[in-house]
């Protein structure tokens, strides 16, 4: 049994490729063959966990995980192009083998599991998973005609999700109740300026990414070891000169 579980994580990144391949070449089928995919992450990671780690806790370290996989299913909707096709399939394949392989070690051998790795990993999949979703969402709306409210409730739920699922290893259970209500008003703010931008949808996810992931960041200055008085300038200015120089540079529709 333990030899099936190490090589879990390898097949069921083999397994992403294989269902979002077959997802893309079928079409007529979605979400059916995707969704294969996407449970297959959450039930490998119970089997992984299991009498190992906290039902609870593995939830929390694994949801964003599952929230990017997620994205990358519904991006399937509007990817076009070899390249982007790609990109999915790969980013499918090598988050679900990282975020188990690092699952795995926190259950089954601790003393070389990175300190805080999945906490890490899942801050670094925040802008990749919010960007697919504000470009397929936009998307909808574009070409579908969806009702404006769901881009602002997609985001607003994202952002509480994210906001909460990411929390400092060391926040108590006030300051994640908190962050997640400032992770719904932010969600809910960028979706509603995906309403009124008139922008293309690639500058609608990269503005959303960027929002957010920026506001996540400043929930690090919270906890010890705090950033130095400079590095929070030099961020601050960074993220404001790069949201100035997209809505500089954006091609207004």
């Amino acid at each position: 049994m333990i030899i099936l579980l190490r090589i879990l994580p390898l097949l069921v990144a083999l397994l992403q490729v294989g269902v979002f391949l077959s997802q893309l070449n079928n079409p007529q089928n979605y979400p059916w063959i995707v969704l294969t995919g996407v449970l297959a992450l959450p039930i490998a990671s119970f089997f992984i966990i299991w009498k190992r780690v906290g039902f609870k806790h593995m939830v929390e370290k694994m949801t964003p995980s599952f929230i990017l996989l997620v994205a990358l299913a519904f991006a399937l909707l509007l990817v076009e192009s070899r390249v982007a096709q790609t990109a999915v399939v790969a980013i499918a394949a090598v988050s679900s083998f990282v975020s188990l392989e690092l699952l795995f070690l926190l259950a089954f051998n601790p003393s070389k599991y990175p300190v805080n790795a999945l906490s890490r990993l899942n801050i670094a999949y925040v802008p990749i998973a919010v960007w697919y979703i504000a470009y397929t969402l936009n998307g909808l709306q574009t070409f579908l005609h969806m009702g404006r409210v769901w881009p602002a409730v997609g985001m607003t739920l994202l952002g509480a999700i994210l906001f909460r699922t990411t929390g400092h290893p060391e926040a108590t259970r006030q300051q994640n109740i908190l962050w997640t209500g400032v992770g719904a008003l932010v969600g809910a703010h960028v979706g509603l300026l995906g309403i009124i931008m008139p922008i293309s949808m690639p500058m609608q996810g990269i503005i959303a990414a960027l929002l957010l992931s920026g506001a996540l960041r400043v929930r690090r200055y919270v906890h010890n070891p705090k950033p130095s008085r400079k590095q929070s300038w030099i961020e601050g200015i960074v993220a404001l000169a790069a949201f100035a120089a997209l809505l500089g540079t954006a091609k207004w529709l």
